[in-house]
């Protein structure tokens, strides 16, 4: 199935928005054209189904489905399933864009079909490789890793990621498993606090094993039922998944620390193998769109990446953005990549066992 070229992809970065707002259909692709997006559940695939999916399906013509899970999972079917691939695109972390085009199966965009592209904040694009022509993916998000803390137990609020060595969190802290995708980052960051570097992180794994978890964690609500027990008194999560906490009455806070937060941009890539490379292209453009992002970002505290996305002052404080941003720290998606397999054997062998935790 292909779209018309001549004004197709122009038209799309210029009356997405409007599109959303309900203006006339510009653009028919097959009637039974059908995008599948390969994505998180919950308010991941809440707002696209909010802010996305009318735009483009009003715009193209073409209906969305949905395959939802882990992104682990999922990425796993992408490589089980090559042949046949279960997908169009996928949602994943900046790390995983440069592992599953190394191993064949996302493939790139072309920029010229991404108008909304050149737009994008000056440190949205993680992905070195991207030239004139092509880019990996469209980071459609970002979000910060963070130190939470119990403000009802934790009197004095933490301000760095050494304080999680603090005795008074010996056995009361949540600490990211090995397999969680800012794992690398913290390798790094317990090296350089131990007077190693991204380079020489022996000090880092031997910090690390004399860390005191409670809990070992991947999802916001693995740990959860422990902050209202008070069992645990800091955990290091998600800014957004902090924010939600809030609404839903946890006693929780969270800080940036003062080696600043972690940065973790996620991004939406084209499936190699897709038929519908056009529909992909027209999904990823609008889900890069100033309104699209904004919309997502009131509803979900995920920081826009679209510099012509402008967010209330309400809004603004909950999310990574604006002056937030000078508050993290971001890592080249290749280190991680190259690292993680050898890095999660060591954590595994090396640490976890000192750690005693669930």
């Amino acid at each position: 199935m292909q779209l018309t070229r001549r004004n197709a992809l122009k038209t799309f970065g210029t009356v997405a928005a409007a599109s959303v707002l309900g203006a006339p259909t510009v653009l028919r692709a097959a009637d039974s054209a059908v995008l599948t997006v390969s994505t998180w559940g919950g308010i991941t695939e809440d707002s696209i189904r909010k802010y996305v999916q009318p735009g483009f399906e009003k715009l193209t013509g073409a209906t969305l489905a949905f395959d939802i899970g882990g992104q682990g999972a999922r990425y796993n079917k992408l490589l089980a399933q090559r042949a046949n691939p279960p997908a169009d695109v996928f949602f994943s972390t900046d790390e995983a864009v440069v592992t599953g085009t190394r191993a064949g199966v996302l493939t790139p965009a072309t920029k010229k079909n991404l108008p909304n592209f050149a737009d994008l904040q000056p440190w949205a694009n993680t992905l070195k490789s991207d030239d004139d022509v092509h880019v990996g993916g469209v980071p459609y998000s970002l979000i910060a890793c963070a130190l939470a803390y119990n403000p009802e137990l934790v009197k004095t609020a933490p301000t760095s990621w050494e304080d999680l060595w603090k005795p008074e969190f010996a056995g009361r802290i949540d600490f990211a498993s090995p397999v969680n995708s800012l794992m690398p980052a913290f390798v790094i960051m317990a090296a350089e606090l131990a007077g190693g570097s991204a380079t020489n992180v022996d000090p880092g794994f031997a910090k690390l094993a004399t860390l005191k978890p409670a809990k070992l964690s991947v999802f916001w609500t693995d740990w959860a039922p422990l902050n209202k027990t008070g069992d645990v008194l800091v955990a290091t999560e998600f800014d957004y998944y902090l924010e939600a906490m809030k609404d839903q009455k946890y006693a929780i806070d969270y800080v940036y620390p003062k080696e600043k937060a972690i940065a973790s941009l996620e991004y939406a890539s084209v499936v190699k193998g897709t038929k519908k490379q056009d529909l992909a292209e027209a999904f990823l453009n609008l889900l890069i769109d100033p309104k699209v992002q904004e919309g997502v970002a009131e509803q979900t505290y995920q920081g826009p990446t679209n510099a012509k996305a402008n967010l209330s002052e309400k809004i603004a404080a909950r999310c990574a953005y604006g002056p937030r941003v000078q508050q993290l720290r971001f890592f080249d998606p290749v280190v991680f990549a190259d690292n993680r397999p050898a890095w999660t054997e060591r954590l595994n062998l090396e640490v976890v066992p000192s750690w005693g935790a669930r």
